[in-house]
């Protein structure tokens, strides 16, 4: 069995970029299972955590999901419709601050409409650890079709140009699993939320 032993440690931090997001170089001391202390240099990138909710109906069996235009989608040609860009997600963005819970519940309402009632947290995951810094809080929560609170879409000052999606689980479900890449989070509880659906009483 081979391991690392003692803790690492950050000695200098230098930002190379402070737009849109953060881009800092790190120096750190790593020690090895060799016993020997090596100093490496890494790159991360941040904008602070975020947050995302899958929102079901149970009276339905509907489920609600967003889908706008994602620059490495346009970039790699991911999306169902070739030129499109536009990527299916969750309800979801930037925690700015606040708690988890009460920032998905503030960008579902934006995103999609509807007021979403009490949230129950599934997990926090780092979307990409060996790059960036932002930690993802995922939650699952119900809605009603009188929940709707306006149009959805999006923000327009903040240039948000979203589709709001409302699609039984099962259709959801074959959606994404058509993507030619899909969402990660979104594809993951989709197909938890349909195994749960699914699963012997």
């Amino acid at each position: 069995m081979t391991g690392s032993s003692g803790t690492a440690s950050v000695r200098e931090v230098e930002t190379v970029l402070d737009d849109w997001l953060a881009v800092r170089r790190y120096t750190l001391d790593v020690p090895g299972a060799d016993g020997e202390t090596r100093r490496l240099h890494r790159l991360s990138v941040g904008r602070g955590d975020r947050a995302a909710v899958l929102l079901s109906d149970p009276d339905r069996g509907t489920v609600l999901l967003t889908r706008q235009l994602r620059l490495p989608v346009l970039v790699h040609g991911g999306a169902a419709t070739p030129g499109d860009g536009r990527l299916i997600e969750l309800p979801g963005g930037l925690t700015d601050g606040a708690d988890p819970a009460e920032a998905a519940r503030r960008e579902a309402e934006e995103e999609t409409g509807y007021r979403a009632g009490v949230l129950t947290r599934l997990a926090t995951v780092y979307p990409a650890p060996q790059l960036s810094t932002e930690r993802l809080h995922l939650f699952t929560g119900e809605y009603r079709a009188d929940d709707r609170t306006g149009p959805g879409g999006g923000v327009a000052a903040e240039d948000e140009d979203i589709e709001v999606l409302e699609l039984p689980l099962a259709e959801a479900v074959d959606r994404l699993l058509r993507e030619p890449a899909a969402d990660a989070k979104t594809l993951l509880l989709v197909l938890l939320a349909h195994h749960r659906h699914t699963r012997p009483a």
